[in-house]
């Protein structure tokens, strides 16, 4: 670099040191780092390319992978617009250091514009994990009865069934689908050991008839921790897991936020 500062401000001791002798000697320096630096700008582009493309990959992928009762809740991406405007180049036919600057200030600009990216995509990621789509259970999935009307299995009546049962055997682990904070702890009498755990969103998750519950009210928990076991506490015919989740204080089909695929059902 400093033999080519050398060449744009002193000429003459460029040639010394360079053993370059001739205009034409000197211009066919410059052509040849001029093509190097085409080289760069052209790989740099791209690379822009290829970035854009990831970033319509991991969109594509946002949408297929957040369930869609969420979707409004997800972190967004910075409003940016206006027109495009091709950068300004000093002049048509730049010098070698004028070339160097702007290719300099080219990368610089995609690392901010990289770093940005980067930001989002750890946040977005950090906000589904916390967001309860997990399954409450890590064992086979196995689903004796879905949410919506069935028939009552004590009165062999229609009702309304607001959560998805989840048969297992006794003693089966249950684990928080998302982080969040205990809420409720205790023993109910149709539920049986109830979990209730509060999740960011207003979103609730709520898990029944355990055989023991493993943690206990105000206690912070992470996705995927051991909260309780399976049971046959309560109004239950046998040992099973009925989850339910709340919505803004609205009970739906947790099938809505689950992101897993329900085996057996």
């Amino acid at each position: 670099m400093g033999f080519q500062m050398a060449i744009e401000y002193n000429p003459q001791l460029a040639r010394k040191l360079g053993n370059v002798h001739t205009a034409v000697e000197l211009e066919n320096l410059n052509s040849f780092y001029r093509q190097k630096l085409f080289d760069i700008e052209k790989q740099i582009a791209l690379y822009q390319l290829k970035v854009n493309d990831l970033q319509i990959s991991n969109q594509k992928l946002s949408v297929l992978a957040t369930p869609p009762i969420i979707q409004k809740d997800k972190p967004k991406t910075p409003s940016v617009g206006g027109p495009f405007i091709s950068p300004t180049r000093s002049d048509k036919n730049p010098s070698l250091m004028n070339a160097l600057q702007d290719s300099l200030q080219d990368m610089k600009r995609n690392n901010e514009y990289l770093n940005k990216l980067s930001e989002h995509w750890v946040s977005y990621v950090s906000w589904l994990e916390a967001s309860p789509t997990g399954m409450p259970l890590q064992d086979r999935i196995s689903i004796s009865s879905g949410y919506g009307k069935r028939l009552d299995p004590f009165i062999n009546t229609w009702s309304e069934h607001l959560g998805v049962d989840f048969q297992a055997p006794l003693g089966t682990p249950i684990v928080s689908a998302g982080v969040g904070r205990v809420s409720k702890a205790f023993r109910d009498p149709v539920y049986g050991n109830l979990l209730a755990i509060d999740h960011r969103d207003g979103i609730q998750t709520r898990y029944a008839h355990a055989s023991e519950l493993l943690v206990a009210e105000g206690q912070e928990v992470r996705r995927g921790q051991l909260v309780a076991r399976v049971g046959s506490t309560g109004r239950a015919t046998g040992p099973h897991l009925h989850y339910e989740v709340l919505k803004d204080g609205r009970l739906i089909d947790p099938a809505q936020i689950l992101v897993g695929q329900f085996v057996g059902q």
